[in-house]
């Protein structure tokens, strides 16, 4: 059955001499997984361009529902790009996101709406002129409801705790040791009324990013495993170090 699809690009992985897989998120059929050809030449290098981290691409195939892997055939970007990939300080947040992306979305079924807010997100941080260092924390912050893991920041109230676990607010301290308390648990309450519109009343510096990015991860990886054991989170913490 041949079928259109736009793709983020998640993963790029050396198959064999000749093939690489290429895993995207499609917004028609949620997380799919490609072989993709791995010539060289100059055609091989424009393909391999075109397959950076979150780029967005499009093309037909022939979905095969028994089959691991798609066979993916001729494509072409869905989005240009004009500044993530020429900007260092984006490049690495973009390879950052889509690392946490593809292990946030190991399983993951057609979302809609999950879909266009990653997408949205991505054309207004292309264009972003300034707050490009808090990009990456607003983005994983305003990720949480799709997730289906956001707290209610209605239920904080002074002295509370964040239970990572229960992902609520609460007055009782949990048995286990996977909470938030005092300053940590009241900027917890307020990033979750944060998005794009409202992130310049965000004011973070080199210590509380770091701290508030090693505990959103904690916090998916407690309701996600392995969403939080990234390779390239020591870069993120390097380049605003």
């Amino acid at each position: 059955m041949t079928e259109k699809f736009i793709g983020i690009v998640l993963d790029v992985t050396r198959h064999s001499d000749r093939y690489n897989v290429v895993t995207l998120y499609t917004r028609s059929r949620g997380r799919v997984s490609f072989i993709s050809s791995a010539a060289g030449g100059k055609a091989g290098k424009i393909r391999q361009a075109r397959l950076q981290p979150l780029s967005v691409i499009e093309g037909d195939y022939n979905f095969r529902p028994n089959s691991e892997l798609q066979k993916l055939g001729a494509f072409s970007l869905h989005d240009v790009w004009a500044d993530i990939y020429f900007n260092p300080i984006k490049q690495m947040i973009a390879m950052f996101l889509s690392e946490f992306l593809n292990r946030l979305l190991k399983a993951s079924m057609p979302d809609t709406n999950l879909w266009d807010y990653i997408h949205s997100s991505l054309h207004l941080f292309d264009v972003m002129k300034d707050r490009i260092s808090d990009f990456h924390i607003v983005f994983l912050s305003s990720l949480l409801p799709f997730a289906g893991i956001q707290p209610d920041p209605d239920e904080y109230s002074d002295g509370y705790i964040l239970d990572m676990q229960a992902g609520s607010f609460s007055s009782k301290i949990p048995l286990h040791r996977d909470f938030l308390k005092g300053d940590e648990a009241a900027f917890a309450a307020k990033l979750c009324r944060v998005d794009f519109s409202n992130m310049r009343a965000l004011r973070l510096n080199r210590n509380l990013r770091y701290r508030i990015l090693d505990n959103l991860l904690k916090y998916y990886g407690i309701h996600f495993p392995g969403a939080s054991n990234l390779k390239s989170i020591q870069v993120i913490h390097d380049i605003f170090n």
